[in-house]
């Protein structure tokens, strides 16, 4: 598949959240306490994650935090179902940031999300977003 030009796909229905949790003091023995309860969280709701799991630092061992892809209608909506992850909920993350995310190309959507690169050049310059780059041609 390397080498091979992605495919025009639709734009993903909804927003995609991105979400970046940074480990707090602690957060080893309270990742091991509450580890049941965060994945019975993480299998209610699977269908909402578009990808999540630990990071760590590069070439390290050790966790240092969390990332999760979730698809929403609403920050708010977003908010309200990692508040009720054990892992958020027992204080473990020292941080919790919420960024809106583009699934622009890549093999989750299968593809790329614009026809051409003038499609998009003028939103990549900073563009309103009610123009052509929302991948219209």
């Amino acid at each position: 598949m390397t080498g091979t030009a992605p495919p025009f796909v639709k734009k993903p229905e909804g927003t995609c959240y991105l979400v970046i949790c940074r480990d707090g003091p602690g957060a080893a023995t309270l990742r091991a306490q509450h580890l049941d309860g965060h994945l019975e969280h993480v299998e209610r709701h699977w269908t909402r994650y578009i990808t999540a799991g630990p990071f760590r630092e590069p070439g390290g061992d050790a966790l240092i935090g969390s990332l999760f892809l979730v698809m929403g209608t609403a920050l708010e909506e977003v908010k309200s179902l990692m508040q009720a992850d054990p892992y958020i909920t027992c204080g473990m993350y020292a941080s919790v940031e919420y960024k809106e995310f583009t699934n622009s190309i890549g093999q989750f959507i299968g593809g790329k999300i614009w026809e051409s690169r003038e499609a998009i050049r003028h939103r990549a310059a900073g563009g309103p977003p009610d123009d052509v780059s929302k991948g219209l041609s």
